[in-house]
């Protein structure tokens, strides 16, 4: 099985669990193919890690999880597929700042491991939404 290596930790993954990224992430045209590593020490928080660049990892939560009435209006292209969806977050080291972006989910078909993020031009949603207070497990 394949690691790879996120804050100086191997972490296991299955070629099963790669996603696919047509166009990359905003931004960053050849980020291509990333994992998903549960950060199980603050669930419901995951790392978004390249597999192109290792420079390039990301925390990712399901918006769902602490926003439960986030309700974006889903591309009609991907709103026939099983959809997982994720919000990029933002790290404060004062955590009362920490963001999320709410406005360019990222939206993952479960079945095929094809992934998107998607900018929801008419949207009441901010790039920088304020985190809300969550506990994590200690």
């Amino acid at each position: 099985m394949p690691n790879i290596s996120i804050k100086n930790m191997e972490h296991e993954y299955q070629e099963a669990e790669v996603l696919n990224f047509t166009e990359g992430l905003i931004g960053l045209p050849k980020m291509r193919r990333a994992v998903l590593i549960p950060m199980d020490e603050y669930q419901p928080f995951c790392w978004l890690a390249s597999l192109d660049d290792e420079k390039n990892r990301f925390i990712v939560v399901n918006p769902h999880a602490v926003f439960p009435d986030y309700a974006p209006n889903i591309p009609q292209e991907l709103s026939e597929t099983e959809l997982q969806t994720l919000a990029i977050v933002k790290i404060s080291s004062d955590w009362q700042k920490t963001t999320i972006n709410l406005r360019a989910p990222i939206f993952v078909n479960s079945k095929t491991q094809k992934a998107a993020q998607v900018v929801l031009t008419e949207s009441r949603y901010n790039l920088a939404e304020t985190l809300p207070t969550l506990s994590h497990k200690s």
